[in-house]
């Protein structure tokens, strides 16, 4: 294997184009911070260092999760890799499974490293919610808890990466707990089980041969079906209401123009297509773009 092929498939592992969910995480709990005028301190230095390291530590720990990932469900992937096998931790692997097991490590350590210069620099409240997030990351499919193949990993990255990333991000700039960024967070939070569910939907037949428990396994294929479009609507729905409300500026409706797209990506899942999956990607990306720029352009 070229070397060039070998850094492809590292990138791969760390599944970058996932990484837009850690962002807009991140994003949005600054956005609400902004909403409330507390995101700028009139420092300029220290207050882009912060938005830069809070960014950062977003994006390490769910690389993080994907590696780790990625090396536990590697008797299915990269079975391309082959040549002599180690025993590690009590399992025959290969060095590029060794590496990519390795290289998560490595990024909860760089995770956990930038949370402590922000709790330095911001507030200590901080330490709980990013001590669950790192737990939370490694046991997605981390030996032995693994709750993906519990039915939990949908709920839970919904409950990761969503409000437990935008509330960590909103203290570290407002040094306080409020309901306000859960609450206005879930129209761009409620796609991220809509993406998870995308995945599940197009394994579904491979999850299940395999004993993998997946959410859609469990509830199986019609009412994770059914779920997705709840969820889906569920976004568009409480934009609707937070406007109505005055929580959002009315330029947030611009996501309205995504419909066609979520009706795209809805019959793409609903049919098992693999193009479901990044279709549902791409919504994700527009959606929560549009909706972002409106909150700091208010």
């Amino acid at each position: 294997m070229t070397k060039l092929k070998f850094f492809k498939e590292i990138w791969k592992a760390s599944r970058p184009l996932s990484l837009t969910l850690a962002f807009y995480s991140t994003t949005l709990g600054m956005a609400i911070a902004h909403l409330e005028e507390k995101l700028f301190t009139g420092r300029t230095y220290f207050d882009i260092k912060l938005i830069i390291l809070v960014t950062l530590a977003g994006i390490f720990v769910q690389t993080a999760t994907n590696f780790i990932n990625d090396y536990f469900e590697c008797e299915y992937k990269n079975l391309h890799f082959t040549g002599k096998k180690y025993n590690f931790f009590g399992q025959k692997r290969n060095y590029f499974d060794i590496l990519i097991f390795n290289l998560g490590l490595l990024s909860f350590l760089i995770t956990a490293l930038l949370g402590l210069w922000i709790i330095n620099l911001s507030t200590g409240k901080l330490f709980t919610i990013g001590f669950l997030g790192l737990i939370g990351g490694y046991a997605y499919t981390g030996e032995p808890i693994v709750y993906k193949k519990r039915g939990l990993g949908t709920p839970l990255s919904f409950v990761l990466m969503g409000p437990l990333m935008i509330m960590g991000t909103y203290l570290v700039f407002t040094q306080q707990y409020s309901w306000l960024p859960l609450v206005l967070g879930l129209p761009i939070s409620l796609l991220i089980p809509v993406l998870m569910l995308s995945n599940e939907l197009r394994d579904f037949e491979r999850d299940k041969s395999l004993g993998i428990k997946t959410l859609t396994v469990r509830i199986g294929f019609k009412n994770a079906k059914l779920l997705y479009l709840t969820l889906l609507s569920s976004s568009y729905l409480l934009t609707v209401i937070f406007v109505l409300t005055g929580y959002y500026p009315i330029s947030t409706l611009s996501v309205v123009i995504t419909i066609p797209l979520a009706v795209k990506a809805f019959k793409n899942v609903a049919q098992a297509r693999k193009t479901g999956v990044p279709v549902t990607n791409q919504l994700h990306l527009s959606f929560g773009l549009l909706q972002l720029l409106a909150l700091f352009l208010a």
